[in-house]
């Protein structure tokens, strides 16, 4: 086998590899600038949490999680995995769904004081990113059959 075509071949599994990496990445990579994004936002609105409210917008989240499943999934008890799909990969670039979330959060700074704040905020937040991620993904997905 030549250099040459040892080096695409390489060159060739790394491309592969990284498209595994940025495809299982990409809604952990939405939520985490979410979560970083709109805790900066409150943070700017209220001051700096103390471990209470940090404890507080964390429970906003799980509590928007779990609502958003059970209206996905009807229910807590069933099981799942993730089904194969394509997405395309503007569809994971998150705009939309970290903007959205970033832009609700804000919003709601506006009008609520620090507490209930922190909770609504992590509660819209994780909501608000939840709902339009699975409207990003339906859109990707609308071209790919």
């Amino acid at each position: 086998m030549s250099v040459d075509r040892q080096e695409r071949s390489a060159l060739g599994r790394y491309r592969s590899d990284l498209r595994n990496v940025i495809g299982s990445s990409a809604s952990a990579y939405g939520y985490t600038l979410t979560v970083w994004s709109t805790g900066m936002v409150l943070s700017y609105a209220y001051g700096p949490p103390s471990p209470p409210l940090v404890f507080s917008f964390f429970l906003g989240a799980v509590l928007a999680f779990a609502m958003v499943g059970i209206v996905a999934f009807g229910g807590v008890t069933v099981e799942f995995g993730v089904e194969p799909s394509h997405i395309q990969l503007w569809g994971s670039f998150r705009f939309l769904s970290v903007g959205t979330a970033v832009g609700v959060t804000w919003l709601a700074s506006t009008y609520a004081p620090s507490f209930p704040g922190w909770p609504v905020g992590g509660f819209v937040a994780t909501a608000s990113f939840l709902l339009m991620v699975g409207a990003e993904n339906t859109a990707a997905n609308m071209g790919t059959g």
